[in-house]
């Protein structure tokens, strides 16, 4: 099981049982940037045990696993609950009548594979979930110690360290794994400006450049981490306008 089911209870949280190692890490990646907790498993008995051990605001579901189905672990919920059972999104690679069955079978929506991080963000936006973890301004205060630096190291970040990463990003398209040192870096002036969801991202990438990851688990932090610096880069801009 990977995430952590123990973290901060005020957050929005969501459980993800998803097999593919790909589409998993992605997932989490992406779940965690938009700012959900993120509890996930890789097949249905695992999703079922872990739907069951704590409260959830969001559950998102493969339609095909090892074990169960997404379906058959709704289906096992909704029996053996007395309490409301909280939305349920199926993701599924299936053409429509697959998404009109799992309608009927009880999920909210259905979410087609491949899934890009914006229909991730604007399903949980639809699902309740309106915390934005992208800045944190109380962690920028207690690293800087005055506004006034977090504005001017804010500043900094945007002109120049993220258009130097993007630059490092183009650079190491071919040998990815160079970017580590880099990565390593950014997670360090992430602190300083409250960037919590790029620090997260940054994290994830450098972990899947390590050792023998495979492509495809590359990749997806890859996207996932390139979708948090954007957003992070949108974020500090209205930050730094609201101050004027």
């Amino acid at each position: 099981m990977d995430g952590d089911v123990n973290g901060d209870i005020s957050r929005f949280r969501v459980l993800l049982a998803e097999d593919d190692p790909v589409s998993r890490e992605f997932l989490v990646a992406a779940l965690r940037n938009c700012g959900a907790e993120v509890g996930a498993c890789a097949d249905g008995p695992a999703a079922l045990a872990l739907a069951q051990s704590g409260a959830w605001h969001l559950l998102l579901l493969d339609h095909h696993m090892p074990g169960l189905t997404g379906a058959a672990v709704l289906a096992a919920l909704s029996a053996n609950r007395s309490s409301t059972l909280p939305p349920a999104i199926a993701i599924t690679a299936e053409p429509d009548e697959a998404r009109d069955a799992l309608l009927r079978a009880g999920f909210a929506e259905v979410l087609p594979k491949p899934i890009a991080v914006a229909a991730v963000r604007d399903a949980l936006r639809r699902h309740g979930c309106t915390s934005d973890s992208t800045l944190d301004d109380d962690d920028a205060l207690r690293a800087c110690g005055s506004a006034q630096t977090v504005a001017r190291l804010r500043r900094l970040f945007i002109e120049q360290e993220i258009p130097a990463v993007l630059a490092e990003v183009e650079r190491c398209r071919d040998a990815p794994r160079q970017l580590r040192p880099t990565l390593h870096r950014l997670r360090a002036s992430c602190g300083f400006c409250g960037a919590r969801a790029l620090g997260h991202a940054s994290a994830a990438l450098h972990s899947a450049l390590a050792g023998d990851a495979d492509a495809g688990r590359t990749q997806a932090a890859l996207a996932a981490f390139l979708d948090a610096l954007s957003t992070t880069r949108t974020a500090l801009n209205a930050s730094l306008a609201a101050e004027v």
